[in-house]
């Protein structure tokens, strides 16, 4: 099952990176289209299920943080968002001392999120976006024919006003300040956290 998905996986990135400059296809909305959310916007507010138990709404991320930094991602388990989760693990410390809160967000189940967590384990809360509607408002929802609907792997920084202070996108970039560096390495991380 895993090869399979993992397959499937791979196919629809390269597919979503054939569109990432469209925003529809044949009615079907591909990553790369105009953001909804662009620096300066209040951040859309959400209360999601979380890993550990409960849910996490941002608000009080926000009442206890100066920073919530809110990443979206494709899929628990797979490579690219296994190595990000792990990047993102690493500098908890560094994000502690700049009094930001990590949170992870992706449309697998809390299921899943909790066996992502428990396999690399991961420190900061992952949320279920079940039915994708917090993907969608910020402007992170990625819709493949076949595949169905993901989370489109994107960065907001989100300031204790409730403000996008930054934001960063894989694909679909209009500016440079836009471009999200390479989540394969500390360079993304890095670059969130120099935004601080």
């Amino acid at each position: 099952m895993m090869n399979r998905r993992a397959t499937l996986k791979t196919m629809m990135m390269t597919s979503a990176a054939a569109f990432a400059t469209t925003t529809s296809f044949g009615g079907v909305a591909f990553a790369g289209g105009e953001s909804l959310i662009n620096v300066g916007d209040v951040a859309p507010e959400f209360t999601l299920p979380a890993t550990g138990g409960g849910s996490i709404a941002l608000k009080d991320i926000l009442a206890e943080n100066d920073y919530a930094v809110v990443y979206f991602y494709n899929q628990d388990g797979s490579t690219g968002c296994s190595i990000e989760a792990e990047r993102f693990n690493q500098a908890q410390d560094a994000f502690k001392a700049k009094k930001a809160r990590v949170l992870g967000i992706s449309m697998d189940s809390i299921e899943s999120h909790e066996g992502f967590c428990d396999k690399k384990g991961l420190t900061f809360s992952l949320l279920s976006d079940g039915d994708g509607s917090v993907s969608k408002a910020y402007g992170a929802e990625l819709t493949l024919p076949v595949f169905g609907k993901f989370s489109d792997r994107q960065t907001f920084l989100v300031g204790k006003d409730g403000k996008v202070k930054a934001h960063w996108k894989e694909m679909g970039a209009k500016t440079d300040e836009e471009k999200m560096a390479s989540v394969k390495s500390t360079a993304h991380v890095e670059q969130v956290l120099a935004a601080m």
